[in-house]
């Protein structure tokens, strides 16, 4: 695949340069050889032991669980598949509390307790379509070839019957002797098309408390929602979309009134309300890549590094416009030593925005993508975000204590006293004559007006070529001769070394030019102060070391001054004034 194209980023805003000085975040731990690059649903933060020391769980695509405590690592197990989310839930209420941790991989949810395995979870099978069943019946009694086989089944498909993958994987085959070992390996076996899970979130059942009795939620590929009961043994209520679930979002309790936001990969939100989906279908510009629910609103990540707002009723609210790719969104929601909230978003660039509605409260540079972020209680922090990166660093940052996540109240923009209209004074009698008088002499006012232009014009175009013509300006006419000239300090003192670079900038040579070199003489000395150029070809510039010494005692400082002459005039062809910097004391034998 080409590389993308290279773009221009824009130059930070105001708004982005004054939060850039004040950041929220301290930093807590860092370490750049974790070696897990984990994905925002790889990771969960939970008292797994209810001794309020919170838990760092995380999985990766290398099929490994670890378990952080602190900065430590307390336990680690090899998975069987490669997970694709993990969630900690309450499946009953005890004393002491004890999550359970389930761990979605493929069709199944394997549920860990006490840091063991418990049990599995294997979502119901797929129905297969009767059409389907009925040819690979006559392919098991060989009433048909396989050739014919292939073309009812390919004839099923564009009717719009949805084949297992077994049949998915038949019409993919070119070859005759491929197609017949994969019919005959598969024709006995029984046929059943299973799904894989996409996401997985956790649904209060019957409180709000952060120990109470939950329940999973999980999103599948063939296109449905299911909500297993607390036990995560038996589906609880299943509910099928329009399309492929990829982020999910849960408010409420299973018991009294919840909603479920979902967002699809065919570009739309849907809403799931008490078992039912709603109407109202949220349809966006291009795909999602982020769901956060914040109160009311349905915040949305897009591909075109855009945040669209939408009250949960589907009307939007407005837009955040991003300088790079979002990689991860999440909600920092502090509720114990203070009630906070903000939507904190992760960029392709390694930047880390936190947002209170559509106002930017800080940015936070990081040296690597964030491939995954989660905020909650990290040991007994509340404010901590964890944050993993590609290179598979790892590192938490602690939100301040005295942090300001709040915004002004004033509306972003000019300030209300510009609508404020001016005191102007009534029309006077004064001002009354003086328009008059301004409309029966305009013609002279204007006559004299440009005639003052003029002359202002010509006397700085005459300044210009005195000054030029004096060889005080940067670039000398004088004599139809063209010359740059160019003076460098070099040196720390008492002895300097002044480097000029003369340049013809016309298209004569020159000949026999002298360049003279004149400073102060109660503090500089100047061991050669002329010196000849023999020629200046056109476009070539020559370099001249003028060596001066500092000879005041106490280091004083003044101006030396560059002459570049004419044989033909009694004026310089241009000069330069160098500023000498202080120079060191001198040493005194």
């Amino acid at each position: 695949m080409a590389a993308p194209p290279s773009v221009v980023k824009p130059p930070p805003s105001a708004e982005e340069t004054q939060v850039l000085k004040k950041s929220p975040w301290l930093d807590a731990w860092h370490d750049p050889v974790a070696g897990m690059c984990c994905f925002s649903p790889y990771m969960c933060l939970a008292d797994l032991h209810a001794d309020g020391d919170h838990r760092l769980i995380m999985v990766d695509l290398k099929k490994r669980m670890r378990i952080y405590k602190g900065t430590t690592i307390q336990w680690q197990q090899q998975l069987v598949d490669f997970p694709c989310a993990i969630q900690c839930f309450y499946h009953e209420v005890a004393t002491p509390p004890i999550p359970t941790l389930a761990v979605a991989s493929g069709h199944q949810v394997f549920i860990y307790r006490y840091m063991r395995p418990y049990l599995k979870f294997t979502l119901p099978p797929v129905e297969v379509d009767a059409a389907e069943v009925a040819i690979w019946d006559e392919l098991k009694k060989d009433s048909i070839d396989v050739k014919t086989a292939i073309e009812r089944l390919s004839a099923a498909r564009e009717s719009g019957t949805v084949l297992s993958n077994i049949s998915i994987d038949l019409l993919s085959l070119d070859e005759p002797e491929k197609q017949a070992d994969l019919v005959k390996f598969s024709k006995d076996q029984l046929q059943q098309q299973h799904t894989s899970i996409t996401c997985m979130e956790v649904l209060k059942q019957n409180m709000e408390e952060p120990t109470a009795v939950s329940m999973l939620v999980l999103g599948t590929e063939n296109r449905m929602v299911y909500i297993l009961d607390s036990s995560a043994l038996n589906v609880a209520t299943k509910v099928e979309l329009d399309a492929v679930p990829t982020f999910i979002s849960v408010i409420g309790l299973y018991d009294v009134e919840y909603r479920v936001t979902v967002a699809c990969r065919d570009g739309n939100i849907y809403t799931i309300k008490n078992g039912q989906v709603l109407s109202s279908v949220i349809e966006l510009e291009t795909q999602p890549v982020g769901l956060v629910r914040f109160d009311k609103n349905v915040y949305v990540g897009c591909m075109d590094n855009v945040i669209h707002s939408f009250h949960f009723k589907g009307k939007k609210n407005h837009s955040i416009y991003l300088p790079s790719s979002i990689s991860c969104m999440n909600l920092l929601h502090i509720t114990k030593t203070r009630a906070a909230k903000a939507l904190v978003v992760a960029l392709g660039n390694g930047e880390v925005r936190v947002y209170n509605g559509k106002h930017l409260v800080s940015i936070t540079k990081t040296n690597d993508v964030v491939t995954g972020m989660k905020l909650g209680t990290f040991g007994r922090e509340e404010g901590s975000m964890v944050l993993s990166f590609k290179n598979g660093a790892l590192m938490v940052k602690i939100l301040q204590r005295n942090a300001n996540l709040e915004v002004s109240s004033a509306a972003p923009g000019p300030p209300p006293e510009q609508d404020i209209p001016l005191d102007v004074p009534k029309k006077t009698k004064l001002y009354v004559e003086q328009t008059s008088r301004e409309r029966e002499q305009a013609i002279d006012m204007h006559r004299t007006f440009q005639r003052d232009l003029c002359k202002l014009r010509l006397s700085t175009a005459r300044a210009y070529v005195n000054l030029l013509g004096a060889g005080h300006g940067p670039m000398s006419s004088a004599g139809g001769a063209q010359v740059r000239l160019n003076a460098q300090v070099i040196g720390m003192g008492p002895q300097f070394k002044i480097l000029v670079r003369v340049q013809n900038a016309g298209v004569h040579s020159l000949s026999d030019v002298p360049l003279m070199c004149t400073a102060n003489t109660s503090l500089y000395r100047v061991p050669k102060p002329c010196y000849y150029l023999p020629l200046l070809v056109p476009q070539q510039v020559y370099l001249v070391e003028i060596p001066i010494i500092c000879i005041n005692e106490i280091g004083g400082t003044d101006t030396a001054r560059i002459f570049v002459c004419s044989r033909n005039s009694n004026l310089p062809l241009i000069s330069a004034v160098v500023n000498m910097p202080i120079s060191e004391t001198p040493l005194t034998d």
